[in-house]
């Protein structure tokens, strides 16, 4: 009779590091999706609504954008989009935010009686919702590798 003796360890705390990171690093780009579906829906006169959509994470966001890239007509001197502000970050870690802070966001989101609904979030949103789990799929995929390979690495420097 043959005894095999296998010992294992428990990295459990290791793996739900690596699972955090997955988390973290899959809704801050699933964010930045929305954002690009949004810039690509939103009204548009002078651009500035489209340009005011930015993404934040704890650990990272993204910057306002040009509004001539997004204009329809010539943008007015007298505005410029250092005068906007961005949203802002979440408190919880795995937490993203999309949004814009210009105080007339709601108007074309929702529509006014004079005006019909001109959304953009909420169907970038939707849109978005297809490409989520490839982008989970795709980070688990490179943490994990890394997580796997750098504990093999640890095994063989330990002898095991």
């Amino acid at each position: 009779m043959v005894r095999i003796d296998l010992k294992q360890t428990w990295n459990g705390q290791i793996v739900k590091t690596q699972c955090k990171k997955v988390s973290n690093k899959s809704a801050y780009e699933t964010g930045l999706i929305v954002e690009g579906y949004a810039k690509e829906l939103a009204a548009r006169r002078y651009g500035y609504l489209a340009a005011s959509f930015n993404t934040q994470s704890i650990s990272e966001g993204t910057e306002l954008d040009n509004p001539s890239k997004y204009a329809k007509e010539k943008v007015p001197i007298n505005h410029d989009v250092k005068t906007f502000r961005k949203i802002s970050k979440p408190n919880i870690e795995s937490e993203t935010l999309v949004g814009t802070a210009v105080d007339y966001s709601w108007y074309p989101e929702f529509g006014t009686i004079y005006q019909d609904a001109q959304p953009a979030l909420r169907p970038a949103l939707e849109m978005a919702k297809g490409e989520v789990l490839e982008i989970v799929k795709i980070n688990s995929k490179k943490y994990f590798l890394n997580y796997l390979i750098e504990h093999e690495q640890y095994l063989q420097s330990r002898g095991k």
